[in-house]
């Protein structure tokens, strides 16, 4: 800016640039080249206004040192600058030497070593959009105030419709979002896991924010559970409470409305960080009820004060609306298809799962060239305690072992209730040294701790291998069922592991002649068992803990009880 002649020609191309895109980014920047250029080279700083916080913060500038930056970074309305004036009389503010500034101007102006600053408002439809600071090198600019604020007006009325149509864009999107999200959790019943996931993506889109959680409220403790998150410390987490008391996670839940915590005036408290260790300023919890009954909480955080303004809360209430339909419609059919599989007595899987996950499990061993492992568990002597204790006592000894082997197990461990007495268990990736071991340890776990009103129970288990024994279903079923036989045979309270296949060794008598005579044997034993009656001492726990005579073989020096 040299004359009054170019003036216009600056004027015009200044428009052309600023209304060349609707995207706020672009405006800022043209705008911020467009005051350096008019000032003469001026530093010059765009800020927009926050209503909430009563502070202006610094969207772009050009030219002022990192110390400064740092400084204009969010200025208070309050603030002794400049500025505080432009944000009062919506008027231009301008200051010749830094002896007559507000303070925070004057030290501005002495870092930056300016002639001379200029404040001016961003008015549009008589609001106030921001404000810009100048710092200009030659004095004179300060004479060309009134131009300058000719340059605001229009630099604000597209500040103004930048912001409607990124707020527009912003709320399609999300508008979106929130549909196709719709879509996913109502096109198939899906798993639990599956809806807590899509839920947990779809907040930090509509919240736009890195962090969040969803808690579901255990009935039976009476707390909530952790069951998904995004960007939380992980550190952290033992700091997140899960109480209902007092918690906001509990007050949502109790009053049925959505809770917001993050306009100053109290802090968050039983929160985690965020990744890095940030502390929470905002959070937003939402109720997941579904017919008075409640199902959980989706929390939405934020590292901002203020972070969340009503447009995101109610699409954020449209969301948990629907998560909360998906989940009941999951929990539903999971505890459907959980009892479709397990067993009603002992709670373990039934023999149809077994039977299933059996040929699933070779596959994928096979796939992988991993090894698995096959455990049958029979209950040694179940009938005598059925004929002289009652057969109520019976079940009581199957529930109860059921809960040890259970207790004892791995997660990817799958254990079944094979039959009357028996269970199955199958071992994934575990070689046969490995399942021997896990085998020996249930035997012993068993034979420890006493059935209630039944007193000890010892069990029988025999052990084989894939690929080792066999190299599909049937085979390896049938490994393990001549395993068991034989520690039956051989006296019960063992374990055997299986001698076939690859793993097959030499011996006075071949595997396959004994497991045939053992089997004959244990066949024999069970109608034995039904034609005649026994006498046993009335503390069957005393008896059991007896070591049982051994029944000589013909021709073997094998022996069967």
């Amino acid at each position: 800016m040299t004359n009054d002649g170019n003036l216009l020609p600056r004027y015009i191309m200044m428009q052309k640039a600023l209304l060349s895109s609707l995207r706020l980014k672009d405006v800022l920047d043209a705008a911020v080249l467009q005051f350096a250029d008019l000032a003469g080279g001026a530093k010059v700083a765009i800020f927009l206004s926050d209503n909430e916080s009563l502070a202006l913060k610094l969207m772009a500038a050009k030219g002022y040192s990192d110390a400064t930056l740092d400084q204009i970074k969010v200025l208070p309305f309050s603030a002794e600058s400049l500025l505080k004036y432009v944000v009062q009389k919506r008027t231009p503010v301008s200051a010749n030497n830094p002896q007559t500034a507000p303070d925070v101007s004057a030290m501005i102006m002495k870092r930056e070593q300016s002639s001379g600053q200029i404040a001016l408002p961003l008015i549009s439809s008589n609001l106030l959009v921001g404000a810009v600071l100048l710092e200009v090198n030659n004095v004179a600019y300060l004479n060309y105030a009134d131009f300058l604020k000719e340059v605001a007006d229009v630099t604000a009325l597209t500040i103004a419709n930048s912001i409607l149509f990124g707020r527009s864009e912003y709320e399609r999107e999300r508008l979106s979002t929130l549909y196709k999200t719709s879509c996913a959790l109502s096109s198939s019943v899906l798993q639990a896991t599956e809806v807590l996931q899509i839920a947990a993506d779809t907040a930090l889109i509509l919240g736009n924010t890195p962090n969040c959680a969803i808690l579901l409220f255990d009935q039976g403790s009476g707390i909530f559970i952790l069951a998904a998150f995004k960007g939380l410390e992980g550190s952290s987490l033992r700091d997140f409470d899960m109480s209902v008391r007092e918690t906001i996670a509990g007050s949502c839940m109790r009053s049925g409305r959505t809770e917001y915590i993050g306009d100053g005036n109290r802090e968050p408290y039983g929160l985690p960080r965020a990744t890095g260790g940030a502390p929470f300023a905002s959070v937003v919890a939402l109720p997941m009820i579904h017919n008075g009954q409640p199902l959980g909480v989706i929390e939405v955080f934020s590292t901002e004060s203020r972070a969340f303004h009503r447009e995101q809360i109610e699409l954020l209430e449209s969301l948990s609306s629907q998560v909360t339909t998906a989940l009941n419609v999951a929990f539903t059919h999971e505890t459907a298809a959980s009892q479709s599989i397990q067993d009603a007595h002992t709670g373990l899987y039934n023999r149809l799962h077994f039977e299933d996950s059996l040929l699933k499990e070779i596959e994928r061993s096979g796939r992988h060239k991993h090894e698995l492992s096959l455990l049958l568990i029979d209950l040694d002597h179940l009938g005598q305690i059925n004929e002289h204790l009652g057969q109520d006592k019976g079940d009581e000894a199957i529930k109860y072992s059921a809960r040890l082997l259970k207790s004892a197990l791995r997660d990817i461990d799958i254990p079944c209730r094979f039959g009357g007495e028996e269970f199955a268990i199958i071992l994934p990736e575990t070689s046969p040294h490995s399942a021997a071991e896990v085998a020996e340890r249930l035997r012993q776990k068993i034979r420890a701790e006493a059935s209630p009103g039944v007193g000890t129970v010892t069990v029988s288990i025999g052990v084989a291998n894939y690929p080792g024994n066999a190299e599909d279903a049937e085979g390896l079923l049938r490994a393990a069922e001549q395993a068991l036989d034989i520690a039956k045979y051989e006296g019960r309270d063992r374990v055997v592991q299986a001698q076939s296949g690859t793993q097959a060794m030499s011996g006075p008598i071949s595997w396959q002649d004994l497991a045939k005579q053992a089997k004959l044997a244990v066949i024999n034993e069970r109608q034995s068992t039904l034609n005649s009656r026994l006498t046993v001492a009335p503390e069957y726990a005393s008896w059991m803990t007896k070591t049982p005579g051994l029944v000589k073989k013909k021709g073997d020096d094998r022996s069967s009880s």
